[in-house]
């Protein structure tokens, strides 16, 4: 299933045209915000099935909501309808409320920057997109008969043409509001759901006369009376011995109290001598434990590269933001996701630079030529997901993910240049300085 060739066939001319009247706003406006709301909800899904309650969620939803596909037979006459519209838009709104919780008013406010039209336009989008995606959804559940994991795995297997088809300006906003980080790295996976066994009733009943307690009452026998004589006895010659025996401590205590002092001094003077000497050895055991703890790996000869250059640049205010700049040492292996040797550190290297510049805000751009029509990857994904790892390395640093944008460009060769130049196609990773 194509899922967004699909949404695409639904949300034609006419049937954006109608919507565009509805919400008063101009057409191709309109079309843009619609196409950006079909990336961002697909995507929201996306994330809320890496979680086994997202899952079932989502799948409760389109049951219980019977969004089954009817609705797309006869969209462009509901859309005639403004009471029938206004409805579609409620669900959908309650809906997106349910599965992407306390999302709907940021998600409204970026639509609505995004496309330039009013954010109650932006709102009411929101609920009549959700609606119709669902409905797309559903109808596939119903002809496949799909479970809620199948229904899961449906979404994901759209993830890489989710980054094909998000445009690139809109790529980056869309990822850091969402939250689609470790979507559009390949790093999350739909979660799958797990059934726990539970005993049945026969069982648990018929451990329970497997237990039994024997009472045997020997008080009225010449053995149970000997029992009670002796344990008596007992406590007796304990009690006695503790008496004694606090009777001689105390007569040690009061005749020997200056002696007492005189060793209490000492082991006082032990004690603190021995705090004092741990206090001072301190520094020197946990140095090189918090260089560790930051897991920031040490820059190598081949990273320094970056630190040299960036370094005269950030420290210079007369210098404007903007500037980009190759990232050296940082590779991988061709036509994967693997990071060849060498490049965590220089990874490293570029979180130790986040660090010392609190105020530095980069923009990873990354370009790819590698990738293997066998696996899946068009370099357009491949280079998405390379800079979205690198990402996810630099946060696990302990860098704020907003600090660090990300966006693959493919090859770098645009299929629209009807120039004449021959462009090479590009392999690399270069950071952007948005702000220092």
């Amino acid at each position: 299933m194509n899922l967004f060739a699909n949404l695409t066939e639904v949300f034609n001319p006419e049937v954006v045209s109608r919507i565009a009247t509805y919400i008063d706003e101009p057409t191709e406006k309109t079309d843009k915000a619609v196409n950006g709301l079909v990336y961002t909800i697909v995507g929201g899904l996306m994330k809320r099935t890496t979680s086994e309650i997202g899952v079932n969620q989502l799948y409760n939803h389109v049951q219980k909501g019977r969004y089954d596909g009817t609705l797309i037979d006869s969209l462009s006459n509901t859309l005639r309808d403004p009471a029938q519209t206004n409805t579609l838009i409620t669900h959908g709104n309650d809906v997106i409320s349910h599965l992407l919780p306390a999302m709907k008013s940021s998600i409204g406010t970026m639509i609505s920057s995004y496309a330039g039209i009013r954010n109650s336009s932006a709102i009411s989008l929101l609920g009549l997109v959700t609606t119709i995606v669902l409905h797309v959804l559903g109808k596939q559940v119903k002809d496949r008969k799909l479970d809620a994991d199948g229904l899961a795995a449906l979404l994901f297997s759209e993830r890489d043409a989710l980054v094909n088809v998000v445009p690139e300006e809109f790529l980056p906003r869309l990822v850091d509001k969402v939250g689609l980080q470790q979507v559009i790295a390949g790093v999350a996976a739909p979660a799958r759901r797990t059934t726990v066994e539970t005993p049945s009733r026969p069982v648990a009943t018929a451990t329970r006369p497997a237990v039994t307690y024997d009472y045997t009452d020997d008080s009225d026998n010449d053995n149970g009376a000997l029992t009670k004589w002796g344990f008596g006895a007992l406590v007796v010659v304990a009690l006695a011995a503790g008496g004694y025996y606090i009777y001689q401590n105390t007569q040690k205590y009061s005749n020997g109290r200056d002696s007492v002092s005189d060793v209490t001094t000492v082991v006082g003077d032990t004690v603190q001598a021995d705090t004092v000497a741990r206090s001072l050895a301190v520094p020197k055991e946990t140095a090189p434990k918090s260089a560790s703890a930051a897991t920031v790996p040490a820059p190598t000869t081949i990273a320094s590269g970056l630190t040299q250059t960036l370094t005269p640049y950030l420290t210079n205010p007369a210098l404007p933001k903007g500037r980009v700049f190759p990232l050296p040492g940082i590779a991988f292996v061709p036509g994967s996701l693997s990071l060849t040797p060498g490049s965590q550190a220089a990874i490293g290297e570029l979180a130790t630079l986040l660090k010392t510049y609190p105020q530095l805000q980069v923009q990873l751009v990354g370009y790819a030529n590698d990738a293997q029509s066998g696996f899946g990857f068009t370099n357009r994904s491949l280079s998405s997901k390379r800079v979205y790892l690198i990402k996810q390395q630099l946060v696990s640093y302990g860098i704020n993910y907003l600090r660090v944008d990300a966006i693959g460009r493919g090859t770098g060769v645009s299929l629209r240049d009807t120039s004449r130049i021959r462009r090479p196609a590009l392999r690399k990773i270069d950071l952007k300085v948005i702000a220092k």
